[in-house]
This record gives structure tokens, C-alpha cells and sequence, in this order.
């Protein structure tokens, strides 16, 4: 039993939240970083109570709950059917309810962030004799939760065959592919959830932010605080660009691109990427921010993820050297912006991001061909 829990742990739930840190990450502060602490509560209460007191943020909250469990749902049947970890069709041994049992406690620990908030706001709801409320939201989450725990158990019953997996389509793009956004249509195809997932939590996040925060007075750092989470959930979209372009994109480095040009596309890369955010900022014009800041905003949107995509090729970094390395940066950036230094401090970060592009992009190549002769 012990052995088993252990197995799961490690190759399934443990995988998921590193895979998923910076999404979390997002939320954590969004959902807690966000305000105040003698206000925490108050915020909390307000957004359970509105939850609560209408249909449309009550239906909002179970589609974004939904969405979750498909992407759960993705990531898990994805995970089992890979041939590295066909092993665990060894589990099929066990009797069928075991075997049921065992999924129900994967599903409940990559589902518990959801499972913590729904058992606060059915506790609240029944305080408040909002029973209604209350039994929509616990059978709806049920009806996810046995979901997802018999697709993973039908998947793992039957790992060869992929008819389990959750696929979705998106609509093939109809205009001419450039080559410096080949990564941006590797997400689109290869991860639409986590691509999907992480623009619709920005964009409510940025609403709720847009709709409910009023500042006493003009202030650009809440926007720029704000801005820093939407880049913290882009982290693992930047990291899975980089796998994708040292796995297929190599034979790049032969073309007779200038080093300048390549550091201008990847700017132009993430521009692209962060666009949907960048336009719907907007809203937040001029209540959070004016035309001349506005370009402090993009300076930074687009400064700190050429940063990071600098930063990977220094090195062959695996997720979790990568995940500790952003931590750093982002407790640094976020105290570094609370000083308020101006559109100076992500001047200097896209200075660096270039200084670390320029010496070791080709090199990256160089350590790469050396470790594969060692192999």
C-alpha cells in the first residue's frame, strides 16, 4: 500500500503540481497576494457571497471548476498512457474497486486546491441557509470528481488504446506560419489546455482586478504587481517553448540569422503570447494607468519573459531548477517594483535578457553536441 502511494505520488500527483507550478503560483497570489491581510477575509467572504448571491458568478465559478477537472482530465490519462510509464498498468492486477479506489486518490490530490475552496463555500452556505447554492455546487463537483476518476480508471484498464484521452481540436490557424512563432502553434496544437487554461485565468483574474479595485489614488505599481502574476502563470508555457525549440529547432542555429534579429523574434515571440492580456488591460484605462505608463507595462510584459528564455540556455535546467530560479527572481522583481523604479528597472532586465541571449545561445549548442558525444 505504502509502495503504491508512494509510485502515484511521485510520477503522477507530484509531476502534475511541478508541471503546473507557475499556474499556481498565480493563483496563490491572486486568490491571497493580492490584498491586504486584515482584509483577507473580507475579500474572501465577498467573493463567496457573490458566488452565492446570483446565478451567473455561481454558473462562472462551475464552468472554471469544469475546466479544471478537464485539465486534470488531460494531463492525467496523457501521463498514463506514456510508454515510460506503462507499469503502472500493473495496478489492473488488484481488483477493480481497489483499482478505482487508488484513481480516486490521484484525482483527489491534483483536485484539492478546488475541493479546500468548495468545502469553505458549502460550509458558508448552509450557515446562511443557502442550501439551493449549496447542493449545485457539492453535486456538480461530485459529478466532476466520479468523472475524472472513471476516465482514469477506463484509461488505465486499457493503456494501449487512447480513445480515453481527452482530445480537443483547435481550429487550424489559416494564414502564413512565421517561423519565429513555430513555438506559439506548437502550444496551440500540443498544449491547447495549458495554453487555454492559463489566458482564461488571466483574463478573469485582470477583470476582477479591473472591476473591483479602486485606488484611492493614481498608483501604477497594483498594475505592475498585477502584470508580474499574469507573467508568474505564463512560466511553464516558457519553460515548454524552450523544450520544444532544443528538441526540434536546433537545425535554426545554422541559418544565417544575425544574434539581433534572433533576440528582436523572441521579444516579437512573446509579444504575440501575451497579447490577449496586453488588449484587455485596456479596460483598466485611466482609472489604473495612463498613456506614458502604459509603456512601462509592455517593457515589462515582454522584458521578463525574454529573461527567463534567456536564462534556460545557459544550462540544460530541468522544471524544478527552473521553477527555483523563478522564485528568486520573482521575490526580487516584486520588492524591486515596490520601490517604484520606473520603466528603468525592465529596461535594464531586457539589457541582461540579451546579454545572457548573446553569449549563450550558440553556446548552448556547443554543450548540447558534447553531452550527446559523451552518451
Amino acid at each position: 500500500m505504502r509502495i503504491i502511494t508512494k509510485v502515484l505520488q511521485s510520477v503522477l500527483i507530484n509531476h502534475f503540481y511541478k508541471l503546473n507550478a507557475g499556474f499556481f503560483i498565480f493563483l496563490f497570489f491572486a486568490l491571497f497576494g493580492v490584498v491586504r491581510g486584515g482584509q483577507l477575509i473580507e475579500f474572501h467572504s465577498g467573493i463567496i457571497q457573490a458566488i452565492l448571491g446570483g446565478p451567473l458568478f455561481l454558473v462562472i465559478i462551475i464552468l472554471l471548476w469544469g475546466l479544471y477537472t478537464l485539465k486534470c482530465i488531460n494531463y492525467i490519462t496523457n501521463r498514463l498512457l506514456e510508454p515510460g510509464l506503462s507499469f503502472l498498468t500493473c495496478l489492473n492486477r488488484l481488483p477493480k474497486k481497489q483499482v478505482w479506489a487508488w484513481m480516486c486518490f490521484v484525482h483527489f490530490e491534483v483536485y484539492f486546491p478546488v475541493i479546500s475552496y468548495v468545502i469553505i463555500i458549502i460550509t458558508i452556505a448552509f450557515k446562511t441557509h443557502q442550501y439551493q447554492q449549496a447542493l449545485i455546487i457539492l453535486f456538480s463537483n461530485i459529478l466532476f470528481f466520479l468523472g475524472a476518476v472513471q476516465l482514469y480508471f477506463k484509461c488505465l484498464q486499457q493503456h494501449s488504446n487512447e480513445q480515453f484521452v481527452l482530445k480537443l481540436r483547435l481550429p487550424a490557424l489559416p494564414f502564413k506560419k512565421p517561423f519565429f512563432l513555430f513555438p506559439l502553434y506548437f502550444l496551440w496544437k500540443d498544449r491547447k489546455w495549458m495554453l487555454l487554461l492559463t489566458k482564461l485565468f488571466n483574463l478573469v483574474f485582470l477583470y476582477g482586478f479591473i472591476q473591483f479595485y479602486e485606488p484611492y489614488r493614481y498608483d501604477i505599481r497594483p498594475v505592475l504587481l498585477i502584470a508580474l502574476l499574469v507573467i508568474a502563470a505564463h512560466t511553464t508555457l516558457i519553460f515548454q517553448i524552450r523544450l520544444f525549440e532544443s528538441e526540434w529547432l536546433l537545425f535554426s542555429r545554422n541559418l544565417p540569422i544575425s544574434i539581433f534579429k534572433r533576440f528582436f523574434q523572441m521579444i516579437g515571440l512573446y509579444f504575440v503570447l501575451l497579447m490577449p492580456e496586453l488588449l484587455f488591460v485596456w479596460k483598466g484605462y485611466p482609472l489604473h494607468f495612463n498613456l506614458v505608463d502604459f509603456s512601462q507595462i509592455l517593457c515589462m510584459v515582454l522584458s521578463i519573459p525574454a529573461f527567463f528564455h534567456a536564462i534556460l540556455y545557459t544550462s540544460m535546467m530541468n522544471g524544478d531548477e527552473f521553477m527555483k530560479m523563478f522564485f528568486a527572481i520573482l521575490a526580487a522583481l516584486f520588492f524591486l517594483i515596490l520601490y517604484d523604479l520606473g520603466i528603468l528597472l525592465f529596461v535594464f532586465v531586457v539589457l541582461l535578457a540579451f546579454v545572457f541571449f548573446y553569449f549563450h545561445f550558440y553556446e548552448y549548442e556547443k554543450s548540447n553536441s558534447v553531452e550527446s558525444l559523451k552518451s
